[in-house]
């Protein structure tokens, strides 16, 4: 008997231990916040240092210390890019940085008037190179060297601050007051390039804007590098957008490629 008394005994603790699947009100999360110790859930964390940073896409690839043959300050320059989370001094830090890359992709669009290896800024001084630039003012021409947006020839080699002071303020532009949405960098182009009030596409960034040709455009070649109707780009890196995304449709991105 005293053996059956101490099983149900042992019986009757290991059902108190384990309880059952049905939570009273003591047991129940209702109205939890989560802020930590008694909740049920851990406390948020703590925000540490920045690491990285959403902007136009690019931006700190191609033009921070973009040709410096050292990586390891390439490095530390490009963290640093990441890094910094003061916006309102981005423009002052980072567009000296920016000037001397943008003047190399300059360089991208053509090999004529002012651009060949061969010549000098001002004209042409070697017998071996054909002869299509004017004897002054090489780099103002439509082709090569000084078409760049915003590039201004008064500057001399401050000429690309321009361009570099845009980029530098690396923030995605919305125009909200406008359904109709022409391209990536849109709103920057109607507004600093051809000095609208009011910018005529919402701009911002849909997944079917080929950022990089945009850039690639904006460097190269300039304001006359893009279709007036469609401000398709004209140069790039020969990598089309994908097919199968969607600006509309949630998740807007296609099947894994």
């Amino acid at each position: 008997m005293k053996t059956i008394i101490k099983i149900f005994a042992v019986a009757a603790l290991s059902l108190t231990a384990c309880g059952d699947n049905l939570k009273g009100p003591a047991d129940s999360h209702t109205g939890d916040t989560g802020s930590g110790s008694g909740s049920g859930f851990p406390a948020a964390p703590t925000l540490g240092t920045q690491i990285d940073r959403m902007g136009r896409p690019a931006i700190n690839t191609a033009l921070n210390h973009t040709f410096d043959p050292n990586a390891g300050s390439a490095g530390s320059a490009k963290d640093a890019y990441n890094h910094d989370e003061s916006v309102g001094t981005w423009v002052a830090t980072w567009r000296g940085v920016f000037a001397p890359n943008l003047a190399i992709f300059d360089a991208l669009d053509t090999g004529i008037c002012g651009n060949g290896l061969c010549e000098t800024v001002a004209a042409e001084t070697n017998a071996n190179c054909p002869v299509d630039c004017p004897t002054t003012g090489a780099i103002n021409t439509q082709d090569g060297c000084g078409n760049q947006a915003f590039h201004d020839p008064n500057l001399m080699m401050f000429g690309y601050v321009p361009l570099a002071t845009v980029l530098a303020d690396d923030e995605l532009y919305l125009e909200t007051s406008k359904s109709n949405c022409a391209g990536y960098l849109a709103v920057e182009f109607y507004t600093q390039v051809l000095g609208l009030a009011v910018s005529n596409s919402c701009g911002g960034r849909a997944p079917s804007y080929d950022v990089i040709d945009t850039t690639y455009t904006l460097a190269a070649i300039g304001v006359k590098g893009f279709n007036p109707n469609t401000f398709a780009p004209a140069f790039g890196d020969t990598v089309d957008a994908h097919t199968d995304i969607s600006d509309t449709a949630f998740p807007f991105l296609g099947a894994p490629h």
